[in-house]
């Protein structure tokens, strides 16, 4: 089944979600157990749903006060494009970051993402 615009958004929406909880499961659960999760394009991808969690964590565990958007940008079969964006507060700073980016999916007949890909930018030095 391919994915509809409405269908990625509801995805991209139940990421953010999980994002702004730091809730390691729900965002784990939106990848199939095989997944692959390449972070940028030059880091090894985070493999399957316990390395997307592990990841998660460590990564939203120096995060507070999260406010994550998305827009869909390109939705064809199984693929689907966005511009997305993120501010949090980094603990133990204080400091508020900021970060913008687009992201790639391909999703299963499920709705399961097997491949994601990331680019993205920090305001953070």
């Amino acid at each position: 089944m391919a994915i509809s615009a409405k269908r990625f958004k509801l995805w991209l929406d139940a990421y953010g979600r999980a994002w702004e909880a730091q809730n390691a499961r729900a965002f784990a659960d939106l990848f199939s157990e095989g997944a692959l999760y390449y972070w940028t394009p030059f880091s090894e991808p985070k493999k399957g749903r316990a390395g997307i969690a592990a990841a998660f964590t460590d990564a939203v565990g120096r995060q507070r006060d999260i406010d994550f958007g998305a827009r869909v940008l390109y939705v064809n079969d199984q693929l689907g494009a966005a511009h997305w964006s993120c501010a949090f507060t980094r603990t133990g700073t204080g400091r508020r970051v900021h970060i913008d980016g687009v992201l790639g999916a391909q999703f299963d007949p499920s709705g399961k993402c097997v491949s994601f890909r990331e680019w993205w930018h920090s305001d953070e030095r």
